[in-house]
């Protein structure tokens, strides 16, 4: 085992000088940060801390790793990546490519990789409040997290964050991590994914194990952090093991924070004891940054991670106006854009060539601002519990009218469609859809669960 990692570090440091050599920001940002795990064969496996920042490695900078790979000792090796791993800069060491000719048997030390179970005790260094952008749409949920990274466990106990993917949850939730590890040294703090428990409770099964373990990992803490606790969606028995875990945890007063695509009313095949323990704290939304937001964090990514390449203000606003639906496309594309000025060779990059690199991306995004019928349709059967062949369908009942006219007043606010073609959509003329529009607009006005009922759909259907 020790052979292999030696060989595995050494085919890292015969890619480095390569990697630098393409792009020093990149490198320093990225490539910098990962952990050699092992070598099998002609797979060099690299660890990093999460999704996102596989993600983007994946999407913008696979090709680069794949190329600085390749003819070392004479052989073109592969790559994999695994989540889970702290990212921990090493120190940017040029290394001769005739090192590679043999394993660097004096290489300095390389500390062992930390695996998922115990990756983010203390947050990943990159997630902090001090560079999370505050905005309209994660104002409260900012505000309460600095208070529970203040007084862990005293205020708002369970602290559920809930919102689409890439709107900065997990960076909340990192920057918790931070927080506390800074003022209050003395407390253990446990950051984990819903996967990552998921496939430690599987093993402990598969392996027939005790459970002990498994069970102290997450209750000897004084805060439980989870990403993604959505995945406990019917998995029956790990949700009968995390209930008691919760249960204990919270009658101590220690801090519990969750994250989720969705509010925990909206889990499917969740048990009701724990949906209702998730919403008996704080519940916060996180949403999408409006475009001033969205450019104060371009620029401040500008300002933290381009030393030799300063994207212009034009290239940021082109950004900031026209990737709209997360954050991570938004960084994906950032680094991708700066990459390319970069490696330029001095040409004028203009925005025209912008729209070129990026015409995939800006595409999906144009794609996804045009909502459509179906798309309304199959979110208000999903919130109101009935199928969408009942939205289209003939049935009278209020189970299904009500949800019926829903959609179609949807279709109206939120379609270019006229009635006619939304009454196409629903089998129904533009009469109905002119009535059922006025309908619910009034019963916004004097219903409150309607109100936020229609509320919460628009805001799902618009990010």
């Amino acid at each position: 085992m020790i052979q292999d990692f030696v060989t595995a570090q050494s085919v890292w440091e015969a890619a480095i000088p390569r990697l630098q050599a393409r792009s020093e920001s990149v490198f320093d940002q990225y490539f910098a940060c990962m952990q050699v795990l092992e070598l099998a064969g002609e797979v060099l496996f690299l660890g990093v801390p999460d999704d996102f920042f596989r993600d983007i490695i994946l999407d913008n900078y696979a090709d680069l790793l794949k190329d600085a790979l390749c003819g070392i000792n004479g052989t073109d090796y592969s790559f994999e990546l695994r989540e889970g791993y702290t990212a921990l800069p090493v120190e940017k060491k040029v290394v001769p490519e005739k090192v590679a000719e043999s394993p660097a048997v004096s290489a300095a030390p390389v500390s062992a990789p930390v695996p998922r179970s115990s990756a983010a005790g203390r947050g990943v260094h990159s997630y902090s409040f001090g560079n999370f952008v505050v905005g309209p749409s994660n104002r409260e949920a900012f505000a309460v997290a600095k208070a529970v990274a203040g007084e862990p466990g005293n205020i708002y106990n369970p602290f559920f964050v809930y919102g689409t993917n890439g709107v900065g949850k997990t960076h909340l939730l990192q920057a918790i991590s931070t927080e506390i590890g800074a003022l209050h040294p003395e407390l253990v703090v446990r950051s984990v994914t819903c996967d990552g428990i998921l496939n430690d409770f599987y093993d402990l099964l598969l392996n027939k194990r005790s459970f002990a373990d498994f069970r102290a990992y997450l209750r000897d803490v004084d805060v439980l952090l989870i990403d993604d606790i959505h995945l406990l969606s019917k998995k029956t028995q790990m949700q009968e093991e995390f209930f008691n875990i919760f249960n204990l945890l919270y009658r101590q007063n220690k801090q519990i924070v969750l994250t989720s695509d969705r509010q925990p009313c909206q889990i499917a095949d969740l048990d009701q004891r724990l949906a209702s323990r998730f919403e008996q704290g704080m519940t916060c939304e996180v949403g999408m940054l409006e475009f001033e937001e969205r450019l104060v964090t371009l620029r401040m990514w500008r300002d933290a991670n381009l030393n030799r390449c300063a994207l212009s203000d034009e290239f940021l606003e082109f950004l900031a106006g026209n990737i709209a639906s997360n954050v991570r496309r938004l960084k994906g594309c950032f680094l991708r854009l700066s990459a390319a000025v970069e490696m330029n060779g001095g040409r004028e990059f203009t925005l025209e060539d912008a729209e070129e690199l990026l015409h995939v991306q800006l595409a999906e995004e144009s794609a996804s601002r045009e909502i459509k019928p179906e798309s309304i349709q199959h979110l208000v059967a999903k919130y109101f519990g009935v199928s969408v062949p009942d939205i289209i369908g003939t049935r009278r009942t209020r189970q299904v009218a009500e949800p019926r006219m829903v959609a179609m007043y949807l279709c109206r606010e939120l379609t270019r469609l006229s009635s006619n073609e939304i009454g196409d959509a629903f089998g129904r003329t533009h009469a109905n859809v002119l009535h059922a529009a006025k309908t619910i607009a009034d019963r916004c006005q004097t219903d409150d669960d309607m109100r936020r009922a229609v509320s919460q759909l628009k805001k799902q259907l618009q990010h």
